[in-house]
């Protein structure tokens, strides 16, 4: 059957019978479906205008609205293919393969490291493998020099776009785990070749490459088995650091490149952890500071004069709006900032600009003030869903358990903007799913307190990683629970450190010998072994 999707006008041919989430999945097409396929996340929508036989699955009645399947909208993970047919991709989705650049210069020193004298400049490059995104630093090695970082969508997401799904898959059969390793090697040496050819650079000057990643990506990069991340505790798992030849991985580098991935911790805790570690010289920081990426899976470290101590927590994928009702990323169109005040609802919403905003009021009865332009909210994303809670809150629309005051059970919603038929809400399970997020986070700050003997008046500093951390209000995470009460002005955002960290790697002011003795030595705290665990979790997830 031939099937044509819309509007980057593909066309492919597939076998009658097939599911069309799968089938398009193996071809590279993402409908943006986060359960890979599993009919629970409702979010792999699209338009079936020819071939649609409109027989909705019991899935999709409950999570389709009536004008959506009235309109032709389907599940693709529910809809099996049994003639030609065309498939509309939603335009609000982001762009496939999409890279984008770090405008912002890096200010940071590094030291030396020994060149190949072969090639008049000599250049390296630092790789962050992250489950939803990769990002890729270039730096003269001879000048200490950054020249540039690009990032673009992790392309595994199209089986799952959290871990556990992502490991769910490869766990059913090696040749899942082949897939997956060969995608995220050829999106690293997409991203090394693009950066070599906007710069001009012979890509035999390319002479190293360090890595550092969560564990269960680096796992897959090297194309190990995850059977073990699956199932606590983790035992008989490699954490060491791997030195490959560029051309055991495909990187298109100097014939004799380096690419060293990083070492990992313990866990689910891995090298880019390690890189924040080494980011800000936590292992030889004095008084006690508190290091958190906040993602799907959220990874906390706490030093203590030096001695550092992590765990990771199974945040899930609220934070980056997936799975809420009209959750997304942030991009054009999110509803990425809140404000309840004088009985109008403002909303910010990220423009189609880099860096630029758009924001719009509404009155409590649901009617817009002011003008209303040709972009609109379509969505929220994490850093939304945190600020509208904390006014919710703040403006007891909510109670401190999360309860939306208004009519009983989950259909209970507020609307957030409106204007004619269109309208982003947020409803009462969405809040539920940000609780178990941040109640999850929060719990493992406490238990690493706990096991540290530390009280949260202690800390002298927190460090947030990862593009959330630099998008979230602070005043507001900390009013919902989801950081320690501390001064805003003791919180600080690190951007980026598990870049920093490889970046300090490659410019040999680490060794990799020292990389590996401090992986070694920080002490993992397993919390699903905690017995405090569920005590603090009830408590933590409360506002």
């Amino acid at each position: 059957m031939l099937v044509t999707f819309l509007p980057m006008n593909k066309k492919i041919q597939i076998n009658a019978g097939s599911n069309l989430f799968h089938a398009a999945m193996e071809n590279g097409i993402d409908f943006g479906g986060v359960c890979s396929g599993n009919r629970t996340c409702g979010k792999c929508k699209a338009m079936i205008t020819k071939g649609n036989n409109r027989k909705y699955s019991k899935e999709e009645r409950k999570l389709l609205t009536e004008e959506e399947r009235n309109s032709g909208i389907r599940l693709t993970c529910c809809f099996t293919i049994t003639e030609d047919t065309c498939v509309i991709i939603s335009g609000k989705k982001e762009k496939q393969s999409q890279v984008s650049r770090k405008e912002d210069k890096i200010e940071d020193s590094f030291g030396n490291l020994l060149t190949n004298s072969l090639a008049k400049e000599h250049y390296g490059i630092a790789l962050d493998i992250g489950t939803t995104s990769v990002a890729a630093r270039l730096w003269n090695l001879d000048r200490k020099e950054f020249i540039d970082e690009i990032s673009t969508k992790n392309p595994q997401s199209l089986y799952g776009a959290d871990v556990i799904t992502r490991i769910t898959y490869a766990n059913s059969s090696g040749d899942n785990v082949r897939r997956l390793a060969y995608l995220i090697r050829e999106c690293c040496n997409t991203l090394l070749l693009r950066l070599s050819a906007e710069h001009n650079i012979n890509t035999n000057q390319i002479e190293a490459a360090v890595i550092t990643a969560n564990t269960t990506m680096s796992h897959l990069f090297l194309g190990k088995s995850v059977e073990k991340l699956a199932k606590v505790p983790f035992q008989g798992i490699s954490y060491e650091g791997v030195k490959l030849k560029a051309s055991d991985v495909g990187f298109q580098m100097h014939p004799n490149g380096q690419v060293y991935v990083m070492p990992g911790i313990a866990g689910h805790v891995g090298s880019d952890t390690l890189g924040c570690i080494l980011a800000k010289d936590l292992n030889h920081a004095k008084g006690n500071h508190l290091l958190v990426d906040i993602g799907t899976n959220g990874e906390i470290v706490l030093a203590k004069e030096g001695e550092l101590m992590v765990c990771s927590t199974a945040a899930g994928p609220a934070f980056e709006g997936a799975s809420l009702h009209q959750g997304m990323r942030a991009i054009e169109g999110a509803i990425s900032k809140v404000n309840i005040r004088n009985n109008l609802i403002e909303v910010e919403l990220i423009g189609p600009e880099k860096g630029s905003a758009l924001t719009y009021s509404m009155n409590r009865n649901g009617k817009a003030v002011g003008e209303i332009g040709d972009i609109y909210p379509i969505g929220i994303c994490g850093s939304g869903v945190i600020e509208a809670i904390s006014e919710l809150l703040n403006n007891h629309i909510m109670d401190e358990t999360g309860r939306l005051l208004g009519q009983e059970g989950d259909n209970n919603y507020v609307t957030l903007w409106k204007h004619h038929d269109k309208e982003v809400i947020l409803t009462q399970k969405d809040i539920r799913e940000l609780q178990l997020a941040k109640g999850a986070i929060y719990t493992g700050i406490m238990l690493l307190l706990k096991e540290a003997e530390l009280s949260k008046s202690q800390l002298n500093y927190i460090y947030l990683a990862g593009a959330f951390g630099s998008s979230i209000d602070l005043k507001k995470a900390v009013h919902i629970g989801l950081l320690p009460p501390i001064e805003p002005d003791r919180i600080n955002y690190i951007g980026n450190g598990a870049l920093d960290g490889a970046s300090k790697v490659l410019l040999g002011q680490i060794s990799k010998a020292e990389t590996e003795s401090i992986s070694k030595k920080i002490k993992h705290l397993e919390l699903a072994l905690c017995k405090e665990f569920q005590e603090e979790f009830l408590k933590a997830v409360n506002f």
